[in-house]
């Protein structure tokens, strides 16, 4: 038996990785909906329908009765309106990536799916900025859920892997693989969740199933980790030995380098991770060693020789400020 399954997006990151997995499968009858945008080139074989899903050009995807959808894409609750509006009711399930975004307090010890998420007033639900993102999400999960449709939603919180075009994680296995100093922020050690791109792809195929879901569920390799483990794990694996200079949040914020953008991954709390138990057990799953995960990102770097990364402060501005603490101390 076919199973006819449409993808929204799926020419960047998480589904490339996922595109790459479901092709495997002979069972799967694959059609890609986006742009045209991103990465063109990639899946040639695969059908696409080409438009944008925040127009009219959804209409374009109506006409098929899918037996999955898996929505990877959808950033405005009006999109994803107008998509449920025109499909047909024997679709077995519309898995919707969501985030940990969502949550209404991300600063939390083990967060679970039950914890309350974020309002979206009228200026968020069409506002463009990156401030409502998380707003616009929780709208999102809210209209599936009060859908006919069957369905899956996965919080993922920051994704990490192959083909990631942020360079969030990246920024700290360049530094491990290349300096002899790195600047760390409160000594490396606040804690965070992150999601494998291979586990979120894996998963994803496993909640393809026809049974009845209706369920949200968090979606994180390691529930809690930290920028000091990542570097240890990547120095490990690269064989080398790199000097931790500590910089605290007050230094930090006195030259103006900001939290997430400037210091990548860094959050200027002592927690916030978010628990994994109910997607293990309910799909029974195992996720990757989280060392392996590192070793498999290293070398899909190495596979790219290892280019600068775009994210987090430049090397100047680092040992910059390098210099200014080691001359305080």
């Amino acid at each position: 038996m076919m199973y006819k399954i449409l993808i929204l997006g799926g020419t960047n990151f998480i589904g490339r990785n996922l595109i790459e997995r479901l092709s495997k499968n002979k069972t799967y009858d694959l059609t890609i909906f986006n742009r045209g945008i991103t990465n063109p080139g990639v899946f040639p074989a695969i059908k696409k329908i080409i438009g944008d899903r925040n127009s009219s050009d959804v209409n374009l995807i109506h006409n098929t009765a899918w037996d999955y959808i898996i929505d990877l894409s959808c950033y405005y609750p009006q999109s994803l309106i107008n998509i449920l509006k025109g499909l047909t009711y024997n679709l077995k399930k519309y898995i919707l990536i969501s985030t940990c975004s969502v949550y209404l307090d991300d600063k939390v010890i083990l967060g679970k799916e039950s914890a309350l998420i974020k309002n979206c007033n009228p200026n968020q639900f069409s506002d463009s900025t990156t401030t409502s993102y998380g707003n616009r999400k929780a709208e999102c999960e809210r209209i599936i859920a009060a859908s006919k449709f069957n369905f899956t939603i996965l919080r993922p919180d920051l994704v990490y892997g192959k083909y990631d075009p942020t360079d969030r994680l990246y920024y700290w296995l360049h530094q491990a693989k290349h300096y002899n100093q790195i600047l760390v922020p409160n000594h490396g050690t606040s804690f965070f969740s992150l999601t494998y791109v291979d586990d979120l792809a894996h998963t994803i195929e496993k909640t393809m199933v026809k049974k009845e879901d209706r369920e949200i569920y968090n979606i994180t390799t390691v529930t809690k980790t930290s920028i000091r483990q990542i570097l240890s794990y990547s120095s490990e694996v690269l064989g080398t030995n790199p000097q931790l200079v500590n910089a605290n949040s007050q230094f930090l914020n006195k030259n103006n380098i900001n939290e997430w953008t400037d210091m990548p991954v860094w959050i200027d709390s002592e927690y916030s991770n978010f628990d994994n138990n109910k997607i293990l057990n309910s799909y029974h799953l195992d996720f990757t060693d989280f060392k392996m995960s590192i070793q498999k990102t290293i070398n899909y770097y190495t596979s790219l020789g290892w280019p600068t990364p775009k994210y987090g402060i430049n090397r100047a501005l680092q040992i910059n400020l390098i210099d200014q603490l080691l001359k305080e101390n």
